[in-house]
């Protein structure tokens, strides 16, 4: 486990070296430092930002004066949107790991506008938003009944399971909008520290934050190391938004709106720069007894469909996060997904292979299935009863979330056919309603066991040829298996596994009673 010191323990030791910064000087915004970002956000897949925003972004709304960039906000029509404004950011000019970053900025008055000063992840192996991490130093909402300013980290899932925290700075009797303020964050390998206005008020230590992230070589969600998704390059964002899910709509007195930025400053420690550490406050260092977020994870719940034999269907919950001292891995124990015992069964359609499951004895793994085929049938677990799977995503949702199959494969190199494939799958029952992904067997290393795991998702978003897709309200077959080609393979250790940012948010339930 790292040796993270509490937050009362942390003593400002070296000081910050100032290693990037913009003091918009000149009369035209710098592009060797800054790009310009256009549009609703259709163009990179989330129209309205991602926040049912009402602005297109323009060029035109981004200036450079009186040794100030001006972001305005205006009612007029662009790109089909009623109000235009600007977004800028840093993205392949400058990316920071670790740092004090910060800005002088005056926010806007006026109902509906949000100001931003934030950071994204650059290429980050955790994949998509918000795994990967989002950090926003400082987001200022004018609306009714009194602005405020906030501080919030995005981290954990793939959307709609990512988790966050937040944290307002001040708030009325002072307004924001009067003035310029310095707000900043303070990031080292141990936490995230918030400022505002010279005033530390908010601590989100590492262990408050995380990631459960698809894997793309092994397709299987595991969790990221201690500090992520906080351990990667993170570039700039400025932007002033118009309504959306935060501020409300807007007010015609709000406009014209301004954000003003009178400089943004990069500084890295000089202590450490691997870490960050060393350098913690020692700016700012009056404090109002900051709140420290406390710890948090993932939850994720695993049922056992076969090892050593059939067996009846049963939950074990398990945050999913493992941390590790002196060597040894300690399981936090979390409540699982209420389940009721469920019998399974093998059911066997030889088909026109002649497909036979029978359990042998394994000299390396003791009891397995095996299953051999001319080529064709279908092997299947299924369930006693009809089963929900919840929090795993469906259909009709395209969204990537965290559950997957998996399971333990030994192919037999000379009986099986290097152009085969196998169909692995779930259906809802007689077949009329399944999915299935198809794996090729020819790049698959042979005559020794494998680990395998495919997407719940993918096998839900796509349904079997001229049939209904996969509903995952009602299954009963929980891991079928369909060589294509002649083939005897053994299979071991199969399990659905559910990563959710929720105690019992995401798992297999009794379709009893709904």
């Amino acid at each position: 486990m790292r040796d993270c010191p509490e937050e009362s323990a942390v003593s400002p030791a070296g000081t910050w070296q100032l290693v990037w910064s913009d003091e918009f000087d000149g009369d035209a915004l710098d592009l060797d430092k800054w790009n310009i970002q256009t549009g609703d956000g259709t163009a990179y897949g989330i129209p309205g930002w991602g926040n049912n925003e009402l602005q297109s972004y323009r060029p035109g709304n981004v200036a450079v004066r009186d040794g100030r960039l001006v972001v305005t906000a205006r009612a007029e029509a662009a790109d089909g949107k009623r109000y235009t404004s600007g977004r800028i950011n840093t993205r392949g000019k400058f990316e920071t790991r670790y740092g004090r970053i910060e800005a002088s900025i005056r926010v806007p008055a006026g109902q509906g506008l949000w100001a931003a000063f934030w950071m994204l992840p650059t290429n980050s192996p955790y994949g998509g938003w918000a795994a990967s991490g989002e950090i926003d130093i400082m987001e200022a909402f004018s609306r009714r009944p009194e602005p405020f300013i906030q501080g919030a980290a995005h981290f954990g899932m793939a959307w709609p399971l990512n988790a966050h925290v937040h944290r307002r700075g001040f708030i009325a009797p002072h307004d924001p909008a009067e003035g310029f303020h310095t707000y900043a964050v303070e990031w080292d390998r141990c936490a995230l520290r918030w400022f505002a206005a010279g005033l530390h008020y908010w601590t989100v230590p590492s262990a408050a934050y995380w990631t459960y992230y698809l894997g793309e070589e092994a397709n299987a969600h595991r969790s990221g190391p201690e500090g992520a998704p906080f351990d990667q390059p993170f570039h700039l964002l400025l932007n002033l938004a118009v309504g959306g899910n935060l501020p409300g709509d807007p007010v015609a007195a709000a406009f014209p709106g301004e954000m003003r930025v009178d400089w943004v400053r990069v500084y890295r420690c000089g202590v450490d720069e691997t870490t960050g550490e060393g350098c913690a406050g020692s700016m700012d260092r009056a404090r109002a007894d900051a709140h420290v977020e406390p710890a948090s994870d993932v939850y994720r719940a695993e049922y056992v469909l076969y090892a050593d034999g059939l067996r009846r269907l049963a939950a074990r919950g398990t945050q999913a996060r493992l941390r590790v001292d002196d060597g040894d891995r300690k399981l936090n124990e979390a409540q699982a997904p209420s389940l009721k015992a469920t019998k399974l069964r093998l059911r066997v359609n030889g088909g026109r292979g002649g497909l036979t499951a029978v359990e042998v004895d394994d000299a390396a793994r003791g009891r397995v299935l095996e299953v051999a085929t001319s080529g064709g049938g279908q092997v299947a677990i299924v369930a006693e009863e009809r089963l929900r799977f919840f929090g795993m995503g469906s259909a009709e949702d395209p969204a990537k979330l965290a559950g997957e199959l998996h399971f333990d494969l030994f192919i037999d190199g000379v009986r099986t056919h290097r152009r085969g494939r196998l169909r692995i799958g779930l259906d809802s029952g007689g077949g009329s309603r399944a999915g299935a992904v198809e794996l090729p067997l020819a790049g698959l290393p042979r005559d020794r066991w494998i680990p395998v795991a495919v997407q719940v998702s993918d096998i839900a978003h796509n349904p079997r040829v001229r049939r209904r897709p996969l509903s995952l309200r009602r299954v009963r077959s929980l891991f079928a298996l369909e060589p294509t080609r002649a083939a005897r393979l053994r299979v071991d250790n199969v399990r659905i596994v559910c990563g959710h940012s929720q105690p019992n948010g995401g798992g297999i339930g009794s379709t009893a009673g709904r």
